[in-house]
């Protein structure tokens, strides 16, 4: 299967921006970054990514999560002028640690309401370890994204102390259907374990090892 268009691909720190967009290219991942404290890089991006279907995305309060929603809307509003197709965003954490469910309905509600009405994918992350050994916390987010509807839910930022976890994917996937998508990222190493996760029922994959994974399938 053509494993790629599934990779999020996130850089290599030794690459330059150039080298990353390349690498992309070469391998045809499904989407890159730009640097969302260097605006310009999205015009680059498009530039250097013209002719190609790879989807240059936006990050906001990535990996903290300490931003508040009006701070969170600001970035959201600033890249939707910019024609940013797609942005991936961390919960807030002080909100998903403490439980906060009404907190975190109205932050993945304004959010995903806005993202619609400006063609933009949302790719909410939970950073799923933080509720280990809580299934009934995780149910609880995934059923508020049930409702309110964003383009993805996220595993993690792949900084945490632990990263996807195919238990959480197959948990996610029972409750979300086909309603909402699943991104599984932090820890995928290779063909196999990417398998196992789009498999699950992941529908997109952050890695940053995106290069070793293509290239570890049979063709």
């Amino acid at each position: 299967m053509a494993v790629e268009k599934y990779i999020d691909y996130i850089d290599d720190p030794n690459d330059t921006y150039e080298e990353y967009l390349e690498k992309a290219k070469k391998y045809n991942f499904r989407c890159v970054f730009f640097d969302h404290e260097e605006p310009e890089t999205y015009e680059q991006g498009l530039r250097i990514l013209k002719g190609t279907d790879i989807i240059l995305a936006g990050a906001i309060d990535f990996p903290e999560g300490i931003m508040s929603l009006e701070e969170k809307m600001k970035d959201f509003e600033k890249m939707a002028e910019m024609g940013v197709p797609e942005i991936d965003y961390v919960l807030n954490q002080k909100a998903v640690e403490s439980r906060d469910f009404e907190t975190i309905e109205n932050e993945m509600t304004a959010i995903a309401e806005f993202c619609r009405k400006n063609n933009i994918e949302d790719k909410v992350i939970v950073e799923m370890c933080k509720l280990d050994g809580d299934d009934e916390a995780k149910k609880k987010i995934c059923e508020i994204a049930l409702k309110a509807k964003p383009a993805y839910l996220k595993t993690s930022t792949g900084r945490s102390f632990k990263g996807a976890d195919i238990n959480d994917v197959k948990l996610m996937k029972s409750i979300l259907g086909d309603e909402v998508k699943i991104k599984a990222a932090g820890g995928i190493h290779n063909y196999e374990e990417a398998m196992m996760f789009i498999n699950a029922g992941a529908s997109a994959l952050g890695a940053s090892a995106g290069i070793a994974i293509v290239e570890g399938e049979v063709k």
